[in-house]
């Protein structure tokens, strides 16, 4: 009962601080050249702490893709220089970071068998997350976050010691679940909206997107709950990326004959 006439009491400030926040959230608010060269220095470094693969068709597959891909994406990312290397490492993970540093683990292929058209799809995926600028807008929503909780702890610094610590727990789930993690996930789709068009504008087959995700979601023995998750459920993403599906098709096939090549049927 006490516990509720706390929140009762200071409701006000767990409303207003996130909507004082929430402008910003979405807004890309550092500079793009300082994260790309943060990026560059972050990338070299871990090509000399992870171990990189040796897989002569692993690289040459990768390169391949990403060059067809980035070709695509370079309207929305005109003068990025591309890197894209091959870890060698089990998990089944990729990842791109600002100014087009690309990161592929071994993992990831060896899940997809080989197929060129699911990994385009992860690669279109995470190219379309340096496209939206996804990770400056994150960091911009981390400095806003730490920002409100600072101007909550000014708010309460005459309260209790009990009272300062119930609203910062507060605030901090509040950020979490009613913030971060849905502004994460609004991202992802984001991200798989676009990166199924750019794989299919580069002549790869968008179904892979589905292929390749009901093998990660084969994968997973539990599932979190959706709220808790910065990832969409993978059935949810499936759906989603089905109903996109029509219109990656088309894509898909102009692209091919531009090509001279015949689409899969």
């Amino acid at each position: 009962m006490q516990n509720i006439r706390f929140f009762e009491k200071y409701l006000t400030y767990f409303f207003l601080v996130p909507l004082f926040l929430f402008s910003s959230c979405g807004t890309a608010m550092l500079s793009d050249e300082s994260l790309a060269k943060q990026s560059k220095s972050q990338f070299s470094q871990m090509k000399k702490s992870e171990p990189l693969s040796n897989n002569a068709s692993y690289k040459a597959m990768v390169q391949r893709i990403g060059k067809r891909i980035a070709g695509v994406a370079q309207v929305d990312l005109p003068g990025t220089e591309w890197e894209f290397v091959v870890f060698d490492i089990r998990e089944p993970n990729a990842f791109a970071m600002p100014g087009g540093k690309v990161g592929v683990n071994s993992g990831l292929i060896a899940l997809a068998n080989g197929n060129e058209d699911e990994v385009a799809a992860v690669l279109g995926h995470e190219i379309a997350h340096v496209a939206f600028r996804h990770s400056n807008k994150r960091m911009s929503q981390a400095m806003g976050i730490a920002l409100g909780g600072v101007i909550l702890n000014t708010a309460m610094r005459n309260k209790s010691s009990t009272d300062r610590a119930l609203a910062s727990g507060a605030y901090g789930l509040g950020t979490t679940v009613g913030m971060a993690l849905p502004f994460s996930r609004s991202q992802e789709q984001e991200a798989d909206h676009r990166g199924l068009y750019y794989a299919a504008m580069a002549a790869y087959d968008p179904r892979g997107a589905v292929s390749f995700w009901k093998k990660m979601q084969g994968g997973k023995k539990r599932k979190m709950p959706q709220f808790l998750s910065t990832h969409p459920d993978p059935g949810n993403r499936i759906d989603f990326l089905n109903a996109n599906m029509d219109s990656a098709l088309a894509l898909y096939r102009d692209a091919k004959v531009a090509r001279g090549e015949k689409p899969n049927p």
